[in-house]
Parts: structure tokens; sequence; C-alpha cells
């Protein structure tokens, strides 16, 4: 088993090649647009023509085909009616900051104020907290609606209830729990008894992409009723860059509604002041592809809840004047750096405890400390991991010996199963998670039976891999293949980035860009013929490929990567990893 510069299995995908044909006759396309197309999973001609052809017309379900979509819409028309007190609780990360964004967006815009709440996660934690609870009682409240939360908040909204407070959920999260809260309305996809609505792929929805749902059936219902004699609807597509940023920053699948969304709000290039000022400071002209959201935006959005107060991220997408627009922008994007600056610091640190107890000898790696920073340990399990190519945990203590824990992982272990199993061993006392990811809180007197626990679980030799889906040469046109690129994105979840393989290539000139931080290389075949252009980027963080490719340099590499158009750099490939050809 030969690994690569970056110790990572590289598998070329075997492909239905009649398929691919079909496609590529039926809907006029490019071969390697169709296999692509067959590599994520489209399995006919009419499939991938609803795919390519995917529009918010034609893929927003109707929200009374959610579970209690209609019992909380007429709850909310009830509220504004006796014109009762309704508080609006989210969550600290990017899809519960979009979704508490567009639901206090559209209370303003039909002039019925409401308040809200995003908690803290140092003082809070996620989901319903006493602290919270305090809020919405001094907030008078009579109607809480939840976002991105709740839906096993079982115990926490009975006593909401014990308080002769309505609740309304509106969540996308996967009910763990046996019964559902005892809430006016569930609103969430992924309860156990919702069924998926044919071609909608509603189980994928973010907790934004709820919310904007519930926001089409509210103001239709509104509609209904009158509301609007004297005043304009909201169209509520003016709203769709919110809701699409919390969908791809919440690592949704795309395909049906989340695919169009992110489509369409690609496609219309506008964005609310709070997304311009950042753009401003990244100085981005344009959002051309999903990572200018998701590598910049997303990341300045959260960096609030990792580093600071969560309702500065909030406030700037809720913010309408240009000047105090960028005065919150300023602040995130400092933000943004500190985080940076601490996450690095806990890397180094992390690292250090690692090599000196011999934590690679592990097939897991559990390193714990006391005071890092909890807002920073997922980033810093997931760079591990990739790191040292092993299932990573991450664990900070407080003062008084309470833990909390990032977890990342490899294809090869459920992360979320392996929590549920700790919490029935009664090791950790809450958490959750999904397959590549948890997080869970746990007592330092637990310690050491949770990594003895988890050693005994968790064994093997587990890779990262690399799916390859096509081979190019050094006489392929990146130019054509980028076009084609550009006709079947965007691409995310479900729909990842095409990776070529470029075999058998020698280096013919390098150099650093101007930052330092970059090489840009072109690369010819075995016979010094042809010429492809590619990039390694972020060169700091890859100084082991940096190094095997200097003492290699005269030698023929196998390179994956992928194929991208920027007006910097023309059509080249963006490297991701190297070996040596056989």
């Amino acid at each position: 088993m030969k690994l690569s510069f970056s110790n990572k299995l590289w598998n070329f995908i075997e492909s239905d090649e009649s398929l691919i044909s079909e496609i590529s006759k039926e809907l006029k396309i490019s071969e390697i647009a169709a296999r692509i197309l067959v590599n994520r999973g489209i399995k006919t001609s009419s499939e991938a023509f609803a795919f390519l052809n995917a529009k918010l017309k034609n893929t927003i379900p109707d929200p009374l085909l959610l579970l209690d979509m209609d019992e909380g819409i007429k709850r909310v028309i009830e509220a504004i009616k006796k014109n009762q007190q309704i508080t609006i609780l989210g969550d600290y990360d990017v899809d519960g900051i979009t979704s508490t964004c567009l639901l206090i967006k559209y209370f303003k815009y039909i002039g019925f104020p409401v308040k809200f709440y995003i908690p803290n996660r140092f003082s809070d934690g996620y989901g319903i907290s006493d602290n919270s609870i305090e809020v919405i009682i001094q907030n008078k409240t009579d109607l809480l609606i939840t976002v991105d939360s709740g839906i096993n908040a079982v115990e926490e909204i009975a006593k909401i209830n014990s308080l002769g407070i309505d609740t309304i959920i509106i969540d996308h999260h996967t009910q763990t729990a046996s019964n559902l809260p005892n809430a006016i309305a569930v609103i969430n996809p992924n309860r156990i008894d919702q069924e998926e609505i044919e071609g909608s792929y509603i189980k994928n929805l973010s907790a934004a992409g709820v919310v904007f749902l519930f926001l089409i059936g509210f103001q239709r219902e509104l509609r209904n009723l009158g509301f609007f004699k004297n005043q304009k609807e909201l169209n509520l597509i003016d709203l769709s860059d919110i809701a699409a940023l919390g969908t791809l920053c919440d690592v949704m699948d795309l395909r049906g509604i989340n695919r169009a969304l992110l489509k369409y709000t690609l496609a219309k290039n506008q964005y609310s002041k709070g997304i311009l000022s950042l753009m401003n400071l990244f100085n981005i002209q344009k959002i051309n592809s999903p990572e200018d959201l998701s590598f910049f935006i997303g990341p300045a959005i959260n960096s609030a809840g990792r580093v600071g107060d969560p309702h500065i991220a909030l406030n700037l997408l809720l913010e309408e004047s240009d000047e105090r627009s960028q005065e919150i922008a300023n602040k995130l994007y400092n933000l943004n750096i500190q985080r940076k600056n601490i996450e690095k610091q806990v890397l180094a640190e992390a690292i250090k405890i690692i090599n000196e107890h011999n934590l690679t000898n592990n097939s897991v790696i559990c390193v714990f400390e006391n005071n890092w920073n909890e807002g920073v340990i997922g980033i810093v399990a997931g760079k591990l991991k990739d790191k040292f190519q092993k299932p990573v945990f991450v664990i900070t203590f407080d003062q008084g010996g309470h833990g909390k824990a990032s977890a990342r992982s490899l294809k090869g272990i459920h992360l979320g199963e392996f929590i549920e199993k700790a919490k029935s061993h009664n090791l950790i006392i809450k958490g959750g998670g999904h397959e590549l990811a948890g997080g869970f809180s746990i007592e330092k007197e637990k310690i050491s039976d949770f990594i003895a626990f988890v050693n005994s679980e968790i064994t093997g030799v587990f890779h990262n891999s690399i799916d390859i889906d096509y081979s190019i040469s050094c006489f392929s046109s990146l130019d054509n293949i980028a076009m084609d690129l550009s006709y079947i994105g965007p691409f995310g979840k479900s729909m990842e980035k095409p990776v070529f393989c470029l075999k058998r290539a020698r280096i013919r000139h390098f150099k650093q860009t101007s930052s330092f931080n970059h090489i840009m290389f072109n690369f010819s075949n075995e016979f010094d013929k042809g010429n492809v252009k590619a990039i390694l980027f972020n060169c700091n963080s890859k100084l082991e490929i940096i190094k095997q490719i200097e003492n290699n340099k005269f030698e023929l590499f196998d390179i994956v990567g992928y194929v991208n158009y920027s007006e910097q750099f023309g059509s080249s490939i963006i490297i991701d990893d190297l070996k040596l050809s056989d």
C-alpha cells in the first residue's frame, strides 16, 4: 500500500461507462461533466437533468408538508393578533445566527418587534440552558421560538411550559430522544415521524433552510388573512443570501432546495450590507464560488461565538447602515484574527503533548489540557486528524474539572455512535455527533477510564483517502475543464469538487508568489512535452510536502488536485497531494 506525501490513500472511482455515455449524449454535456455526475450518485439521465436544472420554483416544497408547520404558523399569527411578546432563541454558529436573523428581519418588515437571544458558548453552552431560560423570563415572553436547537430538549421545554410560556421549535438536528418535546409545534424535517418529500431533499435542510420554508408558509397565511392590503409583501428571495450562508456553513448536502438556493444566490450576486462589509475586508470583489463564503465569510461570523459574543455577528447581518456595518465587520475581522492566534497556540501545545507522550502509538489520539479555549478545540481536532491521520479527541478542562471535548474522525469509525456508547457506559455527561465529528462534556475524574475505553473501542489503522474522478495529461485543456465544471457546480457536500490526477509529470519550472505563501508550478510530461499550470497554496502548513518535492525535484510525480479558474492565476490545478510515480 503506497501512501502519498500526505500519507493518504488514492482511490480511482470506478464508474458506469454506459451511463456516462448515455447522460453525455442525451443532455449534450461533456463526458467529463457526465462522469462527475455519475460519480456523485446520479443514476439516470432524467435525474441528471433535474439536478442540473434545479431552481427554487421547482425544488421548494409546500411548507405545510412539514409536520406541525400549520400549528406553528397559526400560533405565531395568534401572538401577533394578541400583541404577545415573542422571543427567538438561536445558536452561536453560522446556521443558528442566520436562522435567527431571518426571523428578526421578517418580523421587523411586518412591523412586529420581537426579542432575541443567542446563547454564549462559554457561559450557556449549546441549546436551552438555565441562563437562557432566565433571559426568556426577563423578556416577559409569551411565545418562544427556538431555532437550530430544541428537538431533544424534552426536559427544558417541560420547564418552560411550567412557566406558562408556549414554544415553537424550528430545528434540523436528528431526533435522538424517544419522545418529542411537548411544544406547540416541532418543525423539523429530521424528526422520526417526518417523511421525505419526493425531490425536495428536506432532510438535508439546515436550520436556516427550515426557517426559510417557515417564512414562505407564514407569509402565505398572512396574505390569505388580508394582511398585505396596505403593505407590499416581502420578496423572500431577497433573503436567499442569508439562508444560503447558513446552509453552506453547516455543510448540508447540495441537493434539491439547498442546491437551488446556493446556485441562485451565487448567480444573483446581491448580498446584505454585513456580508458586503466582510467581503470588503477580505478584498473579495465578487463571490465566485461557495469557498468564498465558507472559507472567509463563514469563519469570520463563527469567530464571534468562538472567542467573543455571538450577538456581534447577528448585529452585523441585521445592520442596514453602511458605516455601522463596516464598524461591526472590523470587530469580527479582528475577532477572527484573534481566533486564529488562539487556535495556533492550542494546536502547538497539543502537538507538543502528543509528541512528548508518544500518543501517536495509539490508534486514536486523545489529548487534553486545562483552560484551552473551547471555541477552537474542534478546529484543532480537525487539524490534528489531518496531520496524524488518526481519529482525534481534544478535551479542555476548566478549574472545576468540567471538560468540553471535540472529536474528529477518519472513515471507519462513527463518532456519533461511539459517543452514545460512551454515554451508556457512564463515562461522559452528554454529547452527540455525526460520523466524522462530535462533541461532549466529561468530568476530569473520568478521563483515565475514558481514554482506556477509547483505546479499547477504536483500534486499527486509519487513513484519509482521496477519491479521484478523472485522469488528465499535460496536453489537457484546463480552460475547457473549468468551463465544464462551472456548468455542473456549485460544489459542496454530496457534490464535492471533482478531483483530477496528472500522472508521470515532471517539474518544468516553479516559483514562489510575491506573498511567499504559495508556489506556482509548470509541469510537462516525462518527455518534456506539454504544459500544465499548478499551484500549491498555504505552503507554511505543508512543509513536509515541500520538503519531499525539493528532495525529488528531478523525479516524476503523480499529482491530484482541483481544476480551478481565477482572474489572478487563470486555469490551473490546485494541488491537494503528490506522490512519486511508479
